[in-house]
């Protein structure tokens, strides 16, 4: 197999804790942002259980092609509420059959939320695509939250 490395991305939001916390954690503000440029996530396929054990799911779908479609199907193993989110997807197609582990811890600074990802093991070939789609997502976050804050 090839050989395996972390992705990890920081972003830093103009927005409070809770906001960004809120949108990582509410089905209905998920859905208005979650994946890159050129994808929608479908609303009624959101699922968010807030507790180690619970899902996080949802179907995103790409804007001009249907059929083109990616699936997360995550189970939750920590939830520190407003700190730090982990989960572990797969394995299965979309996870190129690994077990694909997501980290994100929130830190707020005078009311800005630095935000920080880690996902591992994931292939080398696969981290500069994965790394432009969470700086494309978190653009539509950053937007999202600019709305309010």
């Amino acid at each position: 197999m090839e050989s395996m490395t972390e992705l990890v991305v920081a972003r830093q939001f103009s927005a409070p804790k809770n906001a960004v916390w809120a949108a990582f954690v509410e089905p209905e503000i998920i859905a208005q942002w979650w994946g890159p440029e050129g994808w929608l996530v479908e609303e009624d396929s959101v699922v968010f259980e807030a507790k180690v054990g619970g899902r996080h799911e949802l179907n995103m779908v790409q804007a001009g092609n249907p059929e083109a479609r990616v699936p997360l199907k995550a189970v939750l193993t920590a939830f520190d509420e407003y700190e730090c989110l982990a989960s572990a997807d797969g394995p299965h197609e979309m996870t190129l059959d690994l077990v694909i582990e997501t980290r994100i811890e929130f830190k707020e600074f005078a009311g800005q939320t630095m935000l920080t990802l880690t996902q591992t093991p994931l292939p080398h070939e696969v981290i500069e695509s994965s790394t432009q789609a969470w700086h494309s997502a978190f653009a539509k976050l950053e937007a999202l939250l600019a709305e309010y804050f």
